[in-house]
């Protein structure tokens, strides 16, 4: 799929921004505030492995079928391989070998593959204040009903301070061909995600949070999306063990198909440490959205993104995490309210062999505007199309794997994992089993 003008536009604007002295906006996540970007962060936590390990925060409500845990953004820990002045060179690896069944290349068809996914790369450090990092990922499918594909991901990233702010700017580029729960198919969509932050230090204890986000997602046939939001945070540190912030934000989503959706939000989050065993995170709120043209009526929803990490003894980490979002659907009409719990268990073995047990559930309602004519004039209340329940899916999984750390660069990793898809659409169902063999080389 060719890069369409609007997401040419949005490396022109990057490139202006990086020419001006606020170049470097946002030290903040790249993919933004999991509640405030809807729909960068929709999975049902490791979904399947299978193919590409990136795109998934991109693609809105849609659980890939068949992604890997997705591999951790690298971060580099000590001298590159190479060095020219202030540019540092730090190749990576990760190579992911599959064989599974219940996959969907059509709807209420599933089958059975081996998928061999390489995905080369390499992260590029620029001076002390930028980093870039490209990798392409070649998926390879022993099944013909698959198509084999070349994803590439893209990430630009840089911050600083001055004084009492720290300012910052990220850019993501996704390109990614992938079975997807839903819509049952295997297609292309493209991503680009900009973020501006700035975080101003009032005083000792509170902070004025400032962001700016744009994301598109692009896919030919299918519901494209242009969003614009913007989110302000007031945060205040009651003691070092705990801390306490409100949020508003604010955004416009841009559809092909169907009604256009503005939406705003308030939040609260709290983060509390009480010690070096829990650390606690909870964000939540509502949101309130409506739709135009065709127009119908606001939908109000509570949304939340909470984590906890618990160290239960030496070499045993307990994580538990969950979210609910409401985002723009693929299908043309149709708005998705996401609520996702997962759960793991770390276990150290002996050394730096480690074992993990896993689970999750996510549960995706359909919401549907159904269009339908709207009088031209009117007196007292707008009229609206009406909304409509059409599809309801609960996926759930569980996964072991051993892994271990050979040298200080190479992780490798086995595992199998059972997952299920129920749905009231017949198409949409499905359960798998898959085993796999992970090597993940960082230098």
């Amino acid at each position: 799929m060719k890069n369409t003008s609007s997401g040419l536009l949005c490396w022109f604007v990057l490139a202006c921004l990086w020419m001006c002295p606020i170049a470097a906006l946002a030290q903040q996540n790249p993919y933004g505030n999991a509640l405030t970007n809807n729909y960068l962060s929709q999975t049902l936590g490791p979904t399947s492995p299978g193919s590409a390990q990136f795109g998934t925060p991109y693609l809105g409500t849609s659980a890939l079928a068949h992604s890997s845990a997705g591999a951790a953004a690298y971060s580099p820990t000590g001298p590159p391989l190479a060095e020219w002045g202030p540019f540092g060179v730090y190749p990576h690896l990760l190579n992911l070998l599959t064989y599974g069944n219940g996959i969907q290349a059509q709807p209420g068809v599933n089958s059975t593959t081996v998928i061999n996914t390489v995905s080369p790369g390499v992260f590029l450090r620029m001076g002390s204040l930028w980093f870039l990092d490209y990798t392409p990922c070649l998926a390879f499918y022993s099944n013909p009903i698959f198509h084999d594909t070349l994803d590439q991901r893209v990430v630009l990233h840089g911050a600083t301070t001055n004084g009492n702010w720290m300012l910052s700017l990220s850019q993501n580029y996704v390109d990614t061909t992938q079975p997807v729960v839903e819509t049952g198919t295997q297609f292309e969509l493209q991503a680009y995600a900009t973020a501006m932050n700035a975080v101003w230090q009032m005083g000792g204890k509170s902070s004025l949070e400032l962001g700016l986000s744009q994301i598109f997602r692009i896919s030919e046939g299918l519901n494209n999306m242009h969003e614009w939001s913007t989110a302000e945070w007031y945060n205040y540190q009651f003691q070092p063990q705990f801390g306490a912030a409100l949020g508003v934000t604010g955004g416009y989503d841009e559809l092909s198909l169907g009604s256009d959706n503005p939406f705003e939000q308030a939040l609260g989050r709290v983060n509390f440490q009480p010690g070096s065993k829990l650390t606690l995170t909870v964000m939540g709120g509502v949101e309130d959205r409506q739709f135009v043209h065709p127009s119908g009526p606001s939908v109000l929803n509570p949304v939340f993104d909470a984590s906890a990490r618990y160290l239960l003894g030496t070499g045993t980490l307990l994580t538990v995490s969950g979210n609910r979002v409401v985002t723009p659907s693929l299908i043309a009409n149709d708005l998705n309210v996401i609520t996702t719990v997962n759960a793991n268990v770390r276990q150290r073995i002996i050394g730096r062999m480690f074992f993990e047990i896993e689970g999750g559930y996510a549960g995706t309602t359909y919401t549907s505007i159904v269009p339908g004519p709207l009088p031209k004039y009117y007196f007292g209340t707008a009229p609206h199309a009406a909304l409509a329940v059409i599809r309801s899916d609960t996926r759930t999984y569980g996964k072991i794997s051993l892994s271990t750390v050979f040298g200080t660069r190479l992780t490798g990793s086995i595992f199998y994992m059972i997952s299920d898809n129920a749905s009231s659409q017949s198409n949409f169902r499905y359960s798998g089993n898959e085993v796999g063999l992970n090597l993940d080389y960082r230098y």
